[in-house]
């Protein structure tokens, strides 16, 4: 093709752009004389509409370009036509995902008028971090490196991950807890209008991640014992997916998926769909057929494995976690990750915890004989458990019941999760706590 050729057909383009630009006018003016009618009758947002004219519109598109793309365009123009139909008051406007945003309020830690609690709302480890941390902290070095910036690169803690996981340190990265490490996938992966699929009743942070970026969540269904299966994820997966997020064990329903499911998962969904598996809570599984070490990134590259220092290891209060993964996914995502991410005195902490392996082995043994000990006597005075392998019960029971029981144990200064947030208001979630905690908790309910 010779340079005039070239031209001409590069005239024809701007001649199409004008076509839609007068397009998009016509239909900028539709859309602010619906806004109108709206503002009197209805809410502006209709997800279910548009959800409907996507559906249409790949219907019938012929163009070349693909549909994740076609997809991406109309929902900007639904973007555009909602600041359209809204009169603001204030200049200062963010994306309608960002607007969309309930923020993540977490397990209640406070009683109004009781100083005394028992909290056993966050999963937390009650039995706390390794004393054994304390001895190991050169506390001399920490007082003259605090005014340092810490590691850009974490690499002595990755290195320490690494050698206890048989893993390269290379592929490891750091994050502010592993909630940063789930978002990192996030910003690295999605544009605006790309999709993100999670469990109907997976974490609370999924859909909120997915809305910073302004992705769009599909929730993969789960049976009657809460369990998302295979099926149900692949069945939501569309040209549009980029991300799947899966707690595993989930929270708060507390199942897992085993590891010749997560095979059966890698090996089902396209490799540009990336996939993180949250362990937040792998270290208090026992079972034989759940994958605890880190053999899949060695078949996937496109996994993410992510672990946290705040359950087992007990340093909550430091936020810090870390994740596992291939190695052009770790190169992507040290490029959003901030250079300084983590802090001087969490890497280590986090460096010394490590070194107790024995610890955690045995705060795992006792979060489970206490919970086996807990739902055994929970079940005594018929209240429903379902089987949970992290380190807190899942109670099933009626919307009413559980307001009881969660209103009773209140005034007994014992504070556990209802799920109305996870629009599972018939569901309460307790922390494992401490043998005289649970003690305590089963004594107040059975009074009730």
């Amino acid at each position: 093709m010779n340079e005039n050729e070239l031209k001409k057909l590069r005239l024809k383009i701007d001649d199409v752009d004008s076509e839609i630009l007068n397009l998009l006018s016509k239909r900028s003016d539709i859309v602010s004389e619906i806004g109108e009618h709206k503002l009197k009758k209805s809410a502006v947002v209709d997800l279910n509409r548009e959800e409907m004219i996507l559906n249409r519109l790949l219907n019938k598109a012929k163009a070349n370009y693909s549909n994740d793309t076609i997809i991406r365009i109309w929902r900007e123009l639904f973007e555009a036509s909602s600041k359209l139909q809204i009169s603001k008051n204030s200049s200062i406007e963010t994306k309608r995902s960002i607007s969309g945003i309930k923020p993540y309020k977490g397990g209640q830690s406070s009683l109004k008028g009781n100083s005394k609690i028992i909290k056993l709302s966050s999963n937390e480890n009650s039995h706390g971090s390794s004393p054994k941390i304390l001895q190991k902290l050169e506390i001399n070095k920490i007082k003259n490196l605090v005014h340092r910036y810490p590691e850009i690169d974490g690499l002595s803690i990755r290195n320490k991950i690494g050698k206890l996981n048989n893993i390269d340190s290379d592929q490891i990265v750091l994050g502010c807890g592993s909630d940063e490490v789930l978002l990192f996938a996030a910003l690295a992966f999605c544009k605006d209008g790309d999709e993100i699929i999670q469990a109907e009743h997976g974490f609370e942070m999924y859909p909120i991640i997915a809305k910073i970026v302004g992705a769009v969540t599909r929730f993969a269904k789960e049976d009657s014992q809460y369990k998302v299966s295979i099926k149900s994820i692949c069945d939501q997966v569309t040209d549009s997916t980029k991300l799947i997020y899966l707690a595993n064990p989930n929270n708060p329903t507390g199942n897992y998926l085993t590891g010749n499911e997560l095979i059966e998962l890698m090996n089902s969904i396209p490799k540009n769909v990336i996939t993180v598996i949250d362990g937040a809570y792998a270290e208090y599984v026992m079972e034989n057929n759940f994958d605890k070490d880190f053999k899949l990134v060695d078949r996937f590259e496109n996994i993410i494995l992510s672990r946290t220092f705040s359950k087992a290891y007990g340093l909550a209060g430091l936020r810090i976690g870390w994740c596992y993964t291939g190695k052009r996914v770790a190169e992507i995502l040290n490029k959003v990750k901030g250079p300084f991410n983590t802090t001087f005195l969490s890497q280590q902490i986090a460096l010394a915890a490590l070194d107790d392996q024995d610890y955690i082995n045995e705060v795992v043994n006792k979060n489970n004989a206490i919970k086996d000990w807990f739902e055994k006597e929970l079940n005594k005075i018929n209240i429903k458990t379902l089987p949970s392998f992290a380190n807190f019960s899942f109670l099933e029971t009626t919307i009413n019941n559980a307001i009881k029981i969660s209103t009773h144990l209140q005034k007994d200064g014992i504070i556990i999760r209802q799920l109305d947030s996870y629009n599972l208001p018939h569901c309460l979630r307790i922390t494992i706590g401490t043998e005289e905690e649970m003690q305590l908790t089963i004594k107040s309910l059975k009074k009730l």
